[in-house]
């Protein structure tokens, strides 16, 4: 999915982690969302298109808590479910709480490549990969389905990003007491930066807890606070570390209405890295 870059404690005293001032986060995301994920790498790159069409709420049993500089901290709702729930469901309140249905569109046409790609409505999902970068940087993709009860028809474009380069990877640690700073190569004004940081417990499809970070492009660097880097760290909500890996994207997203449904679609460079409390 991505790949990330921080510094914790410089060597160099003249580049502190800390940033004078945080930019304010965009986290006001659509609940249904298509997804255009590109990974750019040495000799080639990827492709991954998935779409959520959804009318009704998201499946997110966090407590989320106020913005902090350009983060966020959730910690999931626990509760005791007998027998235990499915791998997608969430236990809240001692229920197993499933999420809402992806509904059907129609085959979704993604165009602004060297061909269009069409990915179809299969087994409940709209999901597509291609071992190639389909998109280049600069292409305006568009992305376009005819409609069907209850989702209706849509088309909505965004401008594929330039490929990200992040800063000091080797140099990230996640320990209690140590500052975190997530750097990039700003290359693409206009762009934004989202890190989704979090921890393993349990194998999972929710995280215990989850780190959500967002900032222009140009800013070059996203800082997590203190109290949430160490509360990230906290052992107790880990298991390998080897389960999830963590994500950086530089995006770009569009938004419209399908029908009465805000509907986002998000033009990624990604890459992936793996984070876990240093033993």
């Amino acid at each position: 999915m991505l790949v990330l870059a921080a510094c914790g404690g410089d060597d160099d005293a003249a580049e502190p982690d800390a940033r004078p001032a945080d930019p304010a986060p965009d986290l006001d995301d659509a609940a249904a969302w298509l997804r255009v994920s590109l990974a750019t790498y040495d000799g080639g790159g990827s492709t991954y298109l998935t779409g959520n069409l959804i009318t009704d709420p998201p499946l997110w049993p966090y407590d989320v808590e106020p913005v902090d500089g350009a983060c966020r901290f959730a910690t999931r709702q626990t509760g005791d479910c007998v027998p235990f729930c499915e791998w997608n469901q969430a236990c809240v309140g001692g229920v197993c709480v499933s999420p809402p249905l992806v509904r059907d569109a129609g085959a979704i046409t993604f165009d602004g490549g060297s061909a269009p790609v069409t990915v179809p409505f299969e087994d409940g999902f709209y999901q597509w990969f291609d071992q190639a970068l389909r998109f280049s940087p600069g292409a305006t993709v568009t992305a376009s389905a005819p409609g069907a009860a209850p989702f209706a028809a849509f088309s909505l474009a965004a401008v594929a990003p330039a490929p990200l380069a992040l800063v000091g990877i080797d140099e990230l640690r996640l320990r209690a007491g140590t500052p975190m700073t997530i750097r990039w190569q700003p290359a693409d004004p206009g762009s934004r930066v989202r890190v989704t940081m979090g921890a393993d417990l349990g194998h999972a499809f929710f995280r215990s807890v989850v780190v959500e970070c967002d900032a222009p492009d140009e800013h070059g660097a996203i800082t997590v606070p203190q109290h949430m880097v160490d509360r990230l760290a906290d052992p107790q909500n880990w298991s390998c570390g080897d389960c999830f890996s963590q994500e950086v994207r530089r995006y770009r997203r569009a938004r419209t209405t399908a029908g009465s449904v805000p509907l986002d679609l998000w033009v990624n460079q990604t890459a992936s890295f793996y984070l876990y409390p240093e033993r």
